[in-house]
């Protein structure tokens, strides 16, 4: 196959003739010789340097595809933009190289982009955002974006050494966790809060999302750990925990985090009228209620409605409280009110789809209807409400059961039985041995799934319930 040279000077003479110029007239465009033009033409000279084709190129207006042709070996492996810039690149450096110099030059570089896109390919076997980035610098090497190329392969490296840090981060939280779960097991809180916001802290500076995740997850284990033992302690840890993530989940920036906090909070505070000193419960039912408003501030059944129908249905039991009335009258209209906003949830939750939240409403809606008829001096409107609470007490059954959900399986089973012990104590109720011996039946089970030493306070709350069966039947 002839060398370059003598390619080139057939294609000088074709171009030449077409455009109708004589030797010297085209050695008066191009700033080359007579002579020199005769032997490139003639094919005397194999390797020609880079100056003399490119100023032969511009005279004659030779495209950059039709001085590649020229080549016997032609780097195809290099894409057309890269090819153009990698030429460029080679003719400032190294002015006096000939044609086969550069030829030499550009068949190295095409195996060095083959090598280099097999590396990225292979890189690019990731997934997500990391991948993403390599393909992106992938086509920007094959434009010539080398730049470009760079500060992507930059930020998947960032993006790797993120992931491969957040492993090691999650590897060594779980273990902190551990640490502060072993010390909730001998019921020392406050090593164990410590514990768990250490875990929190080894992702900080380094993935804030993962820090808040985490400190989630511990809240809700000193939340479960308060529930289990009435700690009102665990459930302060657990708020300053959570008021910790409202400094990363914005109300702005992370609007759905900030509503699921400000719930989670609301329900701290809802627990702790509970469990804290009697002298702190308004305090604590007026703090749930803020929260709670403030979430459905933001929320609405348009934007975010599950967050907007779960803070609803918590709003509720703060107006479900007896604390939070000032007289039985007020108490009644809170009741009622409470009944509204659990009714309306209902249309948020699907029986199928939201098991969990549906039967947590049906239960509400239950206990707020014991509420009413525990201050009814109508005995009529009584049966009534105690009717409808053993209705919708029966229908969280429906979704909830003890190896799945043992907390609100209890739940359910000790407030249908107390809506049936209620039952059984109305003149008008024919059968009150049956409503008793059903609420017995059911709190037995209830008994039975319980640990006296893991759930103290529920199991005495239950013996509390089956005395009273013991009485009715005495009755």
């Amino acid at each position: 196959m002839d060398p370059f040279g003598v390619i080139f000077g057939r294609l000088v003479r074709e171009k030449r003739g077409i455009e109708g110029l004589s030797q010297d007239g085209l050695a008066g465009k191009s700033g080359l010789t007579k002579a020199r033009i005769s032997e490139i033409e003639t094919g005397r000279v194999a390797n020609p340097q880079t100056k003399t084709v490119d100023a032969l190129c511009v005279a004659l207006e030779i495209s950059r595809e039709q001085r590649a042709a020229c080549h016997p070996n032609s780097a195809s492996g290099l894409p057309p933009r890269l090819l153009k810039i990698l030429a460029r690149h080679f003719g400032r450096d190294m002015p006096e190289a000939t044609e086969e110099e550069l030829e030499t030059y550009l068949i190295t570089k095409a195996e060095e982009f083959r090598q280099m896109q097999l590396r990225l390919q292979k890189l690019a076997e990731s997934e997500g955002r990391i991948s993403e980035l390599i393909g992106a610098a992938n086509e920007a090497l094959g434009e010539g974006g080398f730049e470009t190329a760079d500060d992507l392969l930059k930020a998947a490296e960032a993006a790797q050494l993120q992931s491969a840090t957040i492993v090691a981060l999650k590897k060594q939280a779980e273990l902190r966790i551990a640490r502060g779960n072993v010390a909730l097991l001998s019921g020392d809180i406050v090593s164990a809060a410590s514990h768990f916001e250490l875990s929190s802290r080894y992702f900080s500076g380094v993935d804030t999302g993962s820090e808040a995740d985490n400190r989630s997850e511990c809240a809700m284990l000193l939340r479960y750990y308060a529930y289990r033992y009435r700690s009102a302690e665990a459930l302060h840890e657990a708020a300053s925990a959570l008021k910790r993530n409202l400094g990363i989940w914005t109300r702005d920036a992370y609007t759905e985090k900030w509503c699921q906090t400000k719930n989670a909070l609301g329900g701290v505070s809802w627990r702790l009228s509970q469990f804290d000193v009697p002298k702190n419960a308004l305090s604590h039912l007026v703090d749930a209620k803020s929260h709670y408003e403030d979430a459905r501030a933001i929320c609405s059944e348009l934007f975010l409605p599950k967050a907007f129908a779960t803070a609803g249905l918590d709003l509720a039991n703060v107006y479900s409280n007896r604390r939070f009335a000032k007289s039985t009258e007020d108490y009644e209209r809170n009741l009622q009110f409470a009944l509204s906003l659990q009714l309306s949830t209902l249309r948020f939750f699907s029986k199928t789809d939201d098991q969990r939240e549906w039967g947590i409403v049906q239960h509400n809606i239950g206990c707020s209807y014991i509420g009413l008829s525990n201050i009814r001096t109508d005995e009529n409107k009584s049966v009534a409400d105690t009717e409808n609470a053993i209705h919708h007490l029966e229908l969280s059954f429906d979704v909830r059961n003890p190896e799945d959900s043992l907390q609100y399986w209890v739940a359910s089973c000790r407030s249908l039985g107390e809506a049936l012990l209620n039952m059984s104590t109305y003149s008008v109720t024919r059968d009150s041995a049956h409503y008793v011996q059903r609420a017995s039946k059911i709190l037995r089970e209830a008994a039975a799934r319980l640990s006296h030493s893991e759930h103290p306070h529920q199991w005495a709350e239950i013996q509390a319930q089956l005395a009273r069966c013991s009485e009715q039947r005495l009755a």
